[in-house]
């Protein structure tokens, strides 16, 4: 008998909960707005969002911000999934990422980002 279960190899980075003002903003031109982080690792951030589903191939490149302060700019990234979370009249979607090959100093500031604006560790799953 065949397993429904998906083998799932462990996690390469810790993941921990984003703090309440952790955003990224998608770049998708001038009218892009900011998303919440669910939460984040040095290998890719989840965020959730309302309206229809982003565009996969349009996803390259992301910032972090802290309120309204910029943190780090630029990182590439690489969509990994999206689906919705819950059936509401607005669509809630949750988007993961992981990062594409990062400069030193882009890895340096994703790091004091996530010491700085995260809560909790989350357990690898």
């Amino acid at each position: 008998m065949e397993s429904r279960l998906k083998y799932q190899p462990p996690r390469a980075h810790q993941r921990f909960k984003a703090g309440p003002r952790a955003l990224v903003l998608v770049d998708q031109g001038p009218e892009a707005l900011p998303y919440h982080i669910m939460d984040i690792s040095e290998g890719g951030l989840a965020f959730r969002y309302l309206g229809q589903k982003l565009k996969r191939s349009e996803v390259k490149e992301i910032s972090l911000y802290h309120d309204y302060e910029l943190i780090v700019d630029a990182l590439p990234v690489q969509a990994v999934s999206d689906f919705r979370l819950q059936d509401n009249l607005v669509p809630v979607r949750r988007a993961s990422i992981t990062f594409k090959e990062l400069k030193a100093e882009q890895k340096s500031k994703l790091e004091r980002f996530i010491r700085a604006f995260t809560e909790a560790p989350l357990p690898f799953s």
